[in-house]
């Protein structure tokens, strides 16, 4: 074999013989770099960012869907019968109280009036001469009661024909708008049939239905505001809260109402009415920092002092420009709000202060 064959071979040996040592005969350095590497991999702690949490007064807006509604709205109804004589005002036009709204063919209840005036006055007649013989003795006290009782019935059926020829003619019982005409001239009304319907405009309600998980936190008198849909905002008092639970939805109505001076505002637009709360100690923070734990809570996660994490449920109450108010994290707790998506309730970290 050639000299220079011989020579490489031996090289190659040589360099194979070494790696072999170093695999089947580890150096103390080998062992040493190691044994270093493997516990600080299996050491090595997340490191995640917290704030300190620090409360701060927040003034919860309740927030509800209703409409609006009119405070009062009356079915104007005949009681008394008869044929519609007149309609002196149109739907749709602005009445006061005491206008008259219908009227309804008299009949002969002017004449039936006017026989009950002249009966009157007939035994007036009568119960006066009876006091004079009476008094003189020529008239027994049971002809005298009789004379009495005559005129008072006298008194009594002139009353009941004065209310039947009243009745003839329907009147508005407020000021309002006449909403509504459900009959014409010549229709035939019956007792108790609706001649027009009327609507008080001012004041106006808005009304809502309130859950009985805030119905607590708001009171009689309470000052509110709403933004209908066409864009108006209206601001008045809270004047009823209901007392009753509606059984289906467990809600109770609600009712602001507001003033309406120029007649605006119309019955059953929808509105969006707002209510402050009491104030409460709430935590400002973004809304990213929130989780979900494996039960479903709505939650942050927070560090103790040695370094361990925990699931702290909240309870968010409301909105800013920036993100969310919550409740139920007590001051100085650490809030995980960068890594907290990477670790779990137990696990130990390395907490970093988060720069503002």
């Amino acid at each position: 074999m050639n000299k220079s064959y011989r020579t490489a071979l031996l090289i190659v040996v040589g360099i194979g013989l070494i790696l072999i040592s170093g695999i089947f005969f580890p150096s103390e350095d080998n062992e040493a770099a190691s044994a270093a590497i493997a516990p600080a991999s299996e050491k090595t702690l997340m490191t995640v960012k917290v704030i300190n949490a620090q409360a701060e007064p927040y003034t919860k807006d309740i927030i509800l869907r209703g409409h609006t509604e009119a405070l009062r709205t009356v079915s104007l109804k005949s009681q008394v019968k008869g044929r519609i004589a007149s309609l002196p005002i149109e739907k749709g036009v602005r009445v006061k109280k005491g206008d008259a709204i219908c009227y309804i063919d008299v009949e002969d209840r002017e004449a039936t009036y006017k026989e009950a005036l002249a009966l009157v006055d007939q035994r007036e007649l009568e119960f006066a001469a009876s006091e004079k013989l009476f008094a003189q003795g020529h008239r027994s006290e049971t002809q005298h009661s009789a004379a009495k009782s005559a005129l008072e019935a006298a008194v009594a059926r002139s009353l009941r024909t004065k209310v039947d020829l009243d009745n003839t003619v329907i009147r508005a019982p407020f000021d309002g708008v006449v909403n509504d005409r459900l009959v014409e001239v010549g229709d035939y009304m019956k007792e108790g049939e609706v001649c027009a319907l009327i609507m008080e405009e001012d004041p106006f309600l808005v009304v809502a239905d309130i859950s009985e998980n805030d119905i607590a936190q708001v009171k009689v008198g309470d000052h509110a505001y709403a933004n209908l849909q066409n864009g108006q905002k209206l601001e008045g008092n809270i004047r009823y809260i209901s007392s009753i639970a509606d059984v289906n939805t467990r809600t109770f109505r609600i009712e602001l109402e507001v003033a309406n001076p120029d007649k605006n505002i119309l019955d059953g637009i929808t509105a969006e009415l707002v209510i402050q709360s009491a104030e409460v100690m709430a935590q400002r923070m973004s809304p990213a920092t929130l989780v979900l734990n494996d039960a479903g809570l709505v939650g942050v996660r927070t560090v103790d002092n040695d370094n361990m994490v925990h699931f702290n449920e909240v309870e968010v109450i409301g909105n800013h420009e920036t993100g969310v108010w919550v409740t139920g994290i007590d001051n100085n707790s650490k809030i995980i709000t960068e890594g907290h998506e990477f670790v779990k309730a137990g696990v130990p970290v390395k907490a970093v202060l988060a720069s503002n």
